[in-house]
């Protein structure tokens, strides 16, 4: 009886926790971090203020959970792709098409990663975590990238730390135009897509590097 009463009231946390999470990030997204309070996100949530300080300390709490929540979906989605079976460029290739995947399929989650947390008053314990983070997502593909300048046995003459900024930065970049609507006319006639977008930069950098 106890257990099944533990079970119950661990699925009800769990159910506000999300709603809580899902409620602060569309605000976040629609009225960005610093125009939203925790009094807006009790309300759109229909929770006291004592309910939502019961599972969160802090307004920049509530954000680090979102944020962090979207970075562990990004470094598993990139993860995945990384398999020792693949050569090193097919890897590079998996892991940019990944981001892309991630874009269209977590569109919320990528929008949340696109708030600068550099910008805003955090603590400076969640500003390191989210460094961390950022960190975590880049090794699959710095790793990839050394890999493939090793397999070149040296005769490439660019660094594998400035290839891998260049290829996150400029991949990264086309999403950010896309989310703007920057092109938008210039494109509406063309048979240009994401896809194609990011297959064009992928063979650049490929025939960049051999």
């Amino acid at each position: 009886m106890k257990e099944a009463i533990a079970r119950r009231h661990a699925a009800d946390r769990r159910k506000r926790i999300d709603k809580i999470q899902r409620t602060a990030r569309k605000m976040f997204l629609k009225n960005g971090y610093e125009n939203t309070t925790i009094r807006d996100i009790c309300a759109q949530a229909r929770l006291s203020n004592g309910a939502v300080y019961f599972y969160f300390s802090s307004k920049s709490e509530i954000y680090a959970r979102i944020y962090e929540e979207s970075f562990h979906l990004l470094i598993d989605c990139l993860n995945r792709t990384t398999t020792k079976k693949n050569t090193p460029w097919n890897r590079i290739e998996a892991i940019l098409k990944s981001y892309l995947s991630f874009y269209i399929e977590y569109n919320d989650h990528w929008n949340i990663l696109d708030i600068s947390f550099k910008r805003l008053k955090l603590p400076q314990h969640l500003v390191d975590r989210f460094d961390s983070c950022m960190e975590q997502a880049f090794v699959p593909l710095y790793q990839a990238v050394k890999d493939y300048l090793v397999e070149k046995n040296g005769t490439c003459r660019f660094d594998s730390l400035e290839i891998s900024i260049l290829l996150v930065t400029s991949i990264d970049g086309i999403f950010y135009n896309h989310r703007q609507g920057f092109f938008k006319k210039i494109l509406e006639n063309t048979d240009l897509e994401l896809n194609r977008l990011v297959e064009t930069q992928i063979t650049i950098f490929k025939q960049l590097l051999q």
